[in-house]
């Protein structure tokens, strides 16, 4: 018998037994035996038992079941809550089994498949990633992001035809989702198609032109294409001219001067004619601080391209250097007439009319060289000289109180970038 059960036949006892105590004497209770021993003669106490067990039970079932028959059930955010706590304490087999759940729950959900993938493809389980990805799919064959991780785990299993065919449909669906261009241009190159993946990563360049991860990745992709077409041209012509120009670029580039001279040289020896040998040679003689080997160059340069404004204004320079000024002056003004945002010809033109006595001319020169480039004070120190002379005492103090500030502003800015290295080697 249960404790509740003994508890309730002890009262009943107890009562019958305080009924007898009390009952006057000389008077004779109707109940020949006690309450529990007609109960029993009549066979109905293990009746009695057994509603009272029944109802017990049932109290003690209703108990149990309470939390699940009153509860809320859990909503698609609940589960992903739940997931996203394991995962961030990489519990990933913690997070599946919550996101299998979710998927069972919600079965109409491409998210709660997607999410699930993503998971299983962190655990680099891509044949599970790839079941559930196309399960997402099925739902919203567009679904954002789920075309491009499936492609990334055909990545996994390095098939890059089916990988690329899912980042562009991503793409096609989604044109301005940056992870899939880089993954697309990824899956080119292992291809062999760089030329297509050049144009995954000048999409991103739009996206982004401050993106350096993106340049650095077009500088790589540009100098494999160049050592691929330099490899072709030294199998087609082993002695080939061509071939002596690129590697004197491939020099000059890696400031190999003296190398890249030579290569140049013994390039006009076997075509005298080739185009654009004479201004290369000039060019590097002035960066080489040899203006007397680099007139002569620069000279012939401008018979091949009397328009040529890096050539123009070279040679213009050498000469107003040389006190030349009145020869200087028709090259200087064909390099900004080639090129009026060059900042260097501007001011070397507006130094030449200086020069010259031609203040107004310089002044507008120097404006303009300003203009292009409002953070040199190199103009304004210029122009500091034209007000002097032209007698303009506010305009020389305008450009004087200008130089103070940009000077401020650039002592302020170094310091800035010095605090900052440090920082960052803390």
């Amino acid at each position: 018998m249960s404790g509740l059960s003994g508890s309730l036949l002890d009262s009943l006892v107890l009562t019958t037994e305080r009924s007898k105590r009390s009952e006057p004497l000389g008077v004779r209770c109707s109940w020949t035996r006690g309450p529990l021993e007609s109960l029993r003669s009549q066979g109905r106490l293990g009746r009695a038992e057994g509603a009272l067990r029944a109802g017990v039970g049932l109290v003690i079932l209703l108990a149990m079941l309470a939390p699940a028959l009153f509860a809320h059930p859990q909503s698609l955010e609940d589960f992903f809550t739940q997931a996203k706590h394991l995962e961030d304490s990489k519990d990933y087999d913690g997070a599946i089994k919550i996101y299998q759940q979710a998927t069972s729950a919600f079965p109409d959900q491409p998210e709660a498949f997607k999410r699930l993938g993503i998971v299983y493809q962190t655990e680099l389980k891509f044949a599970e990633s790839i079941e559930a990805f196309q399960s997402a799919l099925r739902l919203d064959p567009q679904y954002p992001q789920a075309n491009f991780y499936l492609g990334v785990s055909y990545l996994g299993y390095n098939d890059y035809d089916k990988a690329l065919d899912y980042f562009n449909r991503e793409l096609k669906a989604h044109p301005d989702y940056s992870r899939a261009h880089l993954y697309a241009a990824k899956a080119l190159l292992a291809l062999g198609r760089e030329g297509e993946a050049v144009e995954h990563y000048q999409a991103l360049e739009q996206q982004n032109p401050k993106d350096a991860r993106v340049w650095f990745e077009l500088a790589s992709v540009y100098r494999s294409l160049a050592q691929h077409a330099f490899q072709q041209l030294e199998n087609v012509d082993p002695d080939s001219v061509l071939l002596d120009v690129l590697r004197a670029e491939a020099s000059a580039d890696e400031l190999h001067y003296d190398d890249a001279i030579s290569r140049y040289q013994k390039a006009l020896k076997k075509e005298p004619d080739f185009p654009g040998l004479h201004f290369a040679l000039g060019r590097i003689y002035y960066k080489m601080d040899k203006p007397l080997q680099a007139e002569p160059e620069l000279r012939l340069a401008l018979k091949e391209d009397p328009g040529n404004p890096p050539a123009n204004y070279m040679l213009g320079q050498i000469l107003l250097h040389d006190e030349k000024a009145g020869a200087a002056l028709p090259l200087l003004l064909a390099a900004v007439n080639g090129d009026p945002t060059f900042m260097k010809g501007q001011l070397e033109l507006g130094k030449c009319y200086l020069r010259l006595g031609k203040l107004p001319e310089a002044e507008k020169a120097l404006t303009a060289a300003a203009e292009a480039d409002p953070q040199s004070s190199a103009p304004h120190v210029l122009l500091v000289q034209v007000y002097t002379r032209l007698k303009d005492e506010d305009k020389r103090k305008a450009e004087m109180a200008l130089i103070q500030k940009l000077e401020q502003e650039s002592r302020t800015s170094v310091q800035g970038k010095i605090e900052r290295a440090g920082q960052k080697e803390q």
